[in-house]
């Protein structure tokens, strides 16, 4: 067999970082308003501020090596429609507890109905893993922002991170490693 001519560089994916389930405080790198066919939502780009794993999706956006670089952690937040429905009641209570965190965690931010302010802002992020359906039918698993909480709770430890999601019955087995700091790149926003 020829050794291809990159097999030297090339990343293998063992090497690639997870980040461990649990409760960080994050930051919000840019906020989008985009759109789909179930309505409106915001697009929330999270990276985590503090501690060990400070900087961790920074840092995997870095290490991408293909031209389609991807952020891969995002909080998406959808509007009310404002229906009167069951699912926009629910929709608004879980918008409204956004932006109460927002508040309790930024002393001074009064949310004004313009998401680009929401940008530099901390919150407390707790992070499970989830199982989800690959494109080819196998099963994945990614770690995912479950939920949001005041930035203080994260800091006294008053918070359970929310059980793991699964496709089935049986979980898969959880695998974690340590972060490779690299700050030389810019970031998408």
């Amino acid at each position: 067999m020829k050794k291809f001519k990159d097999y030297d560089s090339i990343q293998a994916y063992a090497d690639i970082p997870q980040l461990p389930r649990g409760g960080y405080i994050c930051k919000i790198m840019n906020a989008e308003e985009k759109t789909n066919s179930n309505g409106t939502y915001l697009d929330i780009c999270v990276d985590i501020a503090e501690g060990e794993f400070k900087e961790f999706f920074a840092n995997d956006y870095r290490r991408q090596t293909s031209e389609d670089k991807k952020w891969h952690c995002h909080y998406l937040l959808n509007e009310p429609k404002d229906d009167g429905s069951e699912q926009d009641g629910w929709t608004k209570r879980k918008f409204k507890t956004f932006i109460n965190v927002l508040e309790d965690s930024n002393e001074g931010y009064h949310f004004d109905w313009d998401e680009s302010k929401f940008k530099g802002k901390l919150f407390g992020g707790l992070f499970n893993m989830r199982e989800y359906r690959k494109n080819d039918g196998s099963v994945g698993e990614a770690i995912n922002l479950a939920r949001v909480i005041a930035v203080e709770k994260i800091r006294s430890g008053d918070f359970k991170v929310p059980d793991d999601k699964y496709l089935g019955s049986a979980p898969a087995s959880a695998v974690t490693f340590t972060p490779i700091a690299d700050s030389s790149d810019d970031l998408p926003f």
